[in-house]
């Protein structure tokens, strides 16, 4: 059994599908073992890395001519 990293939720590899992370820079900076690079879903990937979307806000946006 595989556990996801953000969640703890259970992940059968024989069965569930799951998601690592391949780029070597993120492996090597975030994850000391593989074991550490199994997420259940891409939304917990996310999370794990404090990914966040910014949205400009309309006083920042920039008009173009």
């Amino acid at each position: 059994m595989k556990e996801c990293s953000y969640c703890q939720a259970q992940i059968n590899p024989d069965i569930d599908s799951y998601f690592t992370c391949q780029d070597n820079f993120i492996q090597t900076k975030y994850f000391d073992t593989e074991d550490e690079n199994v997420f259940c879903s891409q939304e917990c990937f996310c999370n794990y890395i404090q990914l966040e979307e910014i949205e400009p806000e309309d006083n920042e946006l920039i008009e173009e001519d």
